[in-house]
Protein backbone atom coordinates (compact mmCIF):
# COMPACT_ATOMS: atom_id res chain seq x y z
CA UNK A 1 0.00 0.00 0.00
CA UNK A 2 1.02 3.57 -0.63
CA UNK A 3 2.66 4.94 2.50
CA UNK A 4 5.10 7.69 3.32
CA UNK A 5 8.85 7.36 2.85
CA UNK A 6 10.61 10.04 4.87
CA UNK A 7 13.27 12.28 3.39
CA UNK A 8 14.86 13.30 6.67
CA UNK A 9 14.85 12.36 10.34
CA UNK A 10 12.84 14.08 13.07
CA UNK A 11 15.90 15.93 14.28
CA UNK A 12 16.60 17.17 10.77
CA UNK A 13 13.04 18.40 10.37
CA UNK A 14 13.22 20.28 13.66
CA UNK A 15 16.45 21.96 12.66
CA UNK A 16 15.23 22.70 9.15
CA UNK A 17 12.06 24.29 10.50
CA UNK A 18 14.11 27.26 11.65
CA UNK A 19 15.43 27.94 8.14
CA UNK A 20 14.12 30.89 6.07
CA UNK A 21 11.45 29.80 3.60
CA UNK A 22 12.17 32.12 0.66
CA UNK A 23 14.98 31.09 -1.75
CA UNK A 24 16.86 34.38 -1.27
CA UNK A 25 16.78 34.21 2.50
CA UNK A 26 17.66 30.53 2.38
CA UNK A 27 20.78 31.17 0.28
CA UNK A 28 21.76 34.14 2.42
CA UNK A 29 21.64 31.96 5.52
CA UNK A 30 23.96 29.25 4.15
CA UNK A 31 27.28 30.98 4.91
CA UNK A 32 26.43 30.96 8.61
CA UNK A 33 27.77 27.85 10.24
CA UNK A 34 24.58 26.43 11.75
CA UNK A 35 22.50 26.96 8.63
CA UNK A 36 24.80 24.92 6.44
CA UNK A 37 24.25 21.76 8.47
CA UNK A 38 20.51 22.35 8.65
CA UNK A 39 20.23 23.00 4.91
CA UNK A 40 22.16 19.85 4.14
CA UNK A 41 19.80 17.83 6.33
CA UNK A 42 17.14 17.85 3.62
CA UNK A 43 18.04 15.60 0.69
CA UNK A 44 16.61 17.20 -2.44
CA UNK A 45 17.65 14.20 -4.52
CA UNK A 46 15.58 11.83 -2.38
CA UNK A 47 12.61 14.17 -2.52
CA UNK A 48 12.73 14.36 -6.33
CA UNK A 49 13.15 10.59 -6.59
CA UNK A 50 10.14 10.11 -4.32
CA UNK A 51 8.05 12.39 -6.50
CA UNK A 52 9.15 10.53 -9.63
CA UNK A 53 7.82 7.39 -7.96
CA UNK A 54 4.31 8.86 -8.05
CA UNK A 55 3.96 7.91 -11.71
CA UNK A 56 0.64 6.14 -11.22
CA UNK A 57 -1.18 9.00 -12.93
CA UNK A 58 0.74 8.60 -16.18
CA UNK A 59 0.19 4.84 -16.34
CA UNK A 60 -3.47 5.18 -15.41
CA UNK A 61 -4.06 7.83 -18.10
CA UNK A 62 -2.83 5.36 -20.73
CA UNK A 63 -5.05 2.60 -19.33
CA UNK A 64 -8.05 4.94 -19.32
CA UNK A 65 -7.43 5.80 -22.97
CA UNK A 66 -7.31 2.11 -23.88
CA UNK A 67 -10.49 1.46 -21.87
CA UNK A 68 -12.37 4.13 -23.79
CA UNK A 69 -11.50 2.31 -27.01
CA UNK A 70 -13.11 -0.87 -25.67
CA UNK A 71 -16.52 0.76 -25.24
CA UNK A 72 -17.37 -0.16 -28.82
CA UNK A 73 -17.58 -3.80 -27.71
CA UNK A 74 -20.22 -2.98 -25.09
CA UNK A 75 -22.72 -1.34 -27.44
CA UNK A 76 -23.66 -4.55 -29.26
CA UNK A 77 -22.34 -3.53 -32.67
CA UNK A 78 -19.68 -6.22 -32.64
CA UNK A 79 -21.96 -9.02 -31.49
CA UNK A 80 -25.14 -8.85 -33.63
CA UNK A 81 -24.90 -12.54 -34.51
CA UNK A 82 -25.46 -13.40 -30.85
CA UNK A 83 -28.11 -10.78 -30.06
CA UNK A 84 -30.38 -13.34 -28.43
CA UNK A 85 -27.62 -15.06 -26.50
CA UNK A 86 -28.16 -14.52 -22.76
CA UNK A 87 -24.49 -15.14 -21.94
CA UNK A 88 -23.46 -12.59 -24.54
CA UNK A 89 -25.84 -9.99 -23.10
CA UNK A 90 -24.46 -10.60 -19.61
CA UNK A 91 -20.97 -10.11 -21.00
CA UNK A 92 -21.96 -6.78 -22.58
CA UNK A 93 -23.48 -5.51 -19.34
CA UNK A 94 -20.46 -6.68 -17.34
CA UNK A 95 -18.10 -5.06 -19.82
CA UNK A 96 -19.98 -1.76 -19.66
CA UNK A 97 -19.85 -1.68 -15.84
CA UNK A 98 -16.17 -2.59 -15.77
CA UNK A 99 -15.22 0.00 -18.36
CA UNK A 100 -17.21 2.73 -16.61
CA UNK A 101 -15.46 1.84 -13.35
CA UNK A 102 -12.06 1.71 -15.03
CA UNK A 103 -12.43 5.17 -16.57
CA UNK A 104 -13.76 6.71 -13.34
CA UNK A 105 -10.97 5.16 -11.27
CA UNK A 106 -8.41 6.22 -13.85
CA UNK A 107 -9.56 9.84 -13.77
CA UNK A 108 -9.46 9.86 -9.96
CA UNK A 109 -5.98 8.32 -9.81
CA UNK A 110 -4.57 10.65 -12.45
CA UNK A 111 -6.03 13.73 -10.79
CA UNK A 112 -4.86 12.82 -7.28
CA UNK A 113 -1.22 12.14 -8.15
CA UNK A 114 -1.00 14.99 -10.64
CA UNK A 115 -2.24 17.51 -8.06
CA UNK A 116 0.12 16.16 -5.38
CA UNK A 117 3.03 16.30 -7.81
CA UNK A 118 2.28 19.86 -8.93
CA UNK A 119 2.02 21.31 -5.44
CA UNK A 120 5.02 19.34 -4.15
CA UNK A 121 7.26 20.54 -6.98
CA UNK A 122 5.99 24.09 -6.50
CA UNK A 123 6.99 24.00 -2.84
CA UNK A 124 10.43 22.57 -3.65
CA UNK A 125 10.96 25.09 -6.44
CA UNK A 126 10.24 27.92 -4.03
CA UNK A 127 12.65 26.52 -1.48
CA UNK A 128 9.87 25.76 1.01
CA UNK A 129 11.27 22.40 2.10
CA UNK A 130 9.55 22.38 5.48
CA UNK A 131 6.18 23.15 3.91
CA UNK A 132 6.81 20.45 1.32
CA UNK A 133 7.43 17.85 4.03
CA UNK A 134 4.30 18.90 5.89
CA UNK A 135 2.19 18.86 2.73
CA UNK A 136 3.53 15.51 1.58
CA UNK A 137 2.87 13.94 4.98
CA UNK A 138 -0.64 15.36 5.07
CA UNK A 139 -1.40 13.79 1.69
CA UNK A 140 -0.71 10.26 2.92
CA UNK A 141 -4.39 9.24 2.95
CA UNK A 142 -4.89 10.63 -0.55
CA UNK A 143 -1.89 8.68 -1.86
CA UNK A 144 -3.35 5.62 -0.16
CA UNK A 145 -6.72 6.10 -1.89
CA UNK A 146 -4.98 6.88 -5.16
CA UNK A 147 -2.93 3.70 -5.01
CA UNK A 148 -6.00 1.58 -4.27
CA UNK A 149 -7.77 3.28 -7.16
CA UNK A 150 -4.78 2.51 -9.40
CA UNK A 151 -4.89 -1.20 -8.53
CA UNK A 152 -8.67 -1.33 -9.05
CA UNK A 153 -8.25 0.39 -12.42
CA UNK A 154 -5.73 -2.26 -13.49
CA UNK A 155 -7.99 -5.09 -12.35
CA UNK A 156 -11.11 -3.71 -14.06
CA UNK A 157 -9.24 -3.15 -17.32
CA UNK A 158 -7.76 -6.66 -17.29
CA UNK A 159 -11.21 -8.23 -16.88
CA UNK A 160 -12.68 -5.85 -19.45
CA UNK A 161 -10.11 -6.98 -22.00
CA UNK A 162 -11.14 -10.61 -21.53
CA UNK A 163 -14.82 -9.70 -21.89
CA UNK A 164 -14.08 -7.78 -25.10
CA UNK A 165 -12.29 -10.81 -26.55
CA UNK A 166 -15.21 -13.08 -25.70
CA UNK A 167 -17.62 -10.67 -27.40
CA UNK A 168 -15.50 -10.42 -30.54
CA UNK A 169 -15.46 -14.13 -31.42
CA UNK A 170 -18.07 -16.90 -31.38
CA UNK A 171 -18.52 -20.45 -30.12
CA UNK A 172 -15.44 -22.29 -28.82
CA UNK A 173 -13.08 -20.06 -30.78
CA UNK A 174 -13.55 -17.15 -28.40
CA UNK A 175 -12.48 -19.24 -25.40
CA UNK A 176 -9.27 -20.30 -27.12
CA UNK A 177 -8.58 -16.70 -28.09
CA UNK A 178 -9.25 -15.41 -24.57
CA UNK A 179 -7.37 -18.22 -22.81
CA UNK A 180 -3.90 -16.54 -22.95
CA UNK A 181 -5.36 -13.31 -21.56
CA UNK A 182 -7.07 -15.21 -18.74
CA UNK A 183 -3.93 -17.17 -17.83
CA UNK A 184 -1.67 -14.10 -17.89
CA UNK A 185 -4.26 -12.15 -15.89
CA UNK A 186 -4.44 -14.79 -13.14
CA UNK A 187 -0.66 -15.15 -13.03
CA UNK A 188 -0.28 -11.38 -12.94
CA UNK A 189 -2.73 -11.09 -10.04
CA UNK A 190 -0.71 -13.61 -8.01
CA UNK A 191 2.55 -11.81 -8.82
CA UNK A 192 1.10 -8.38 -8.00
CA UNK A 193 -0.08 -9.66 -4.65
CA UNK A 194 3.39 -11.02 -3.88
CA UNK A 195 5.06 -7.76 -4.93
CA UNK A 196 2.73 -5.74 -2.71
CA UNK A 197 3.53 -8.02 0.23
CA UNK A 198 7.28 -7.68 -0.37
CA UNK A 199 7.08 -3.91 -0.58
CA UNK A 200 4.98 -3.73 2.57
CA UNK A 201 7.42 -5.93 4.50
CA UNK A 202 10.80 -4.76 3.18
CA UNK A 203 10.27 -1.09 2.33
CA UNK A 204 7.40 0.54 4.15
CA UNK A 205 7.69 -1.33 7.45
CA UNK A 206 11.37 -0.28 7.74
CA UNK A 207 10.80 3.40 6.94
CA UNK A 208 11.56 5.88 9.70
CA UNK A 209 9.02 8.29 11.11
CA UNK A 210 9.49 11.93 10.29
Amino acid sequence: EEMIIPFVTKAAVQSAAALPQSPAAFIAAIPRGGAVAAAAAFDMGLAKTRLEGLAYGTVTALITSAALNLFKYADGENSKLMANDRFNNILKITLGILLASCVALGIYTTAIFTIIGIYSKTALGMGQTTDFITFFNSCEKFRHYGFRSFVACLASFSISWVCALLLTYEEETRWWIALPAILVGVMGFLHYKELFALASTLIYSSSCDM
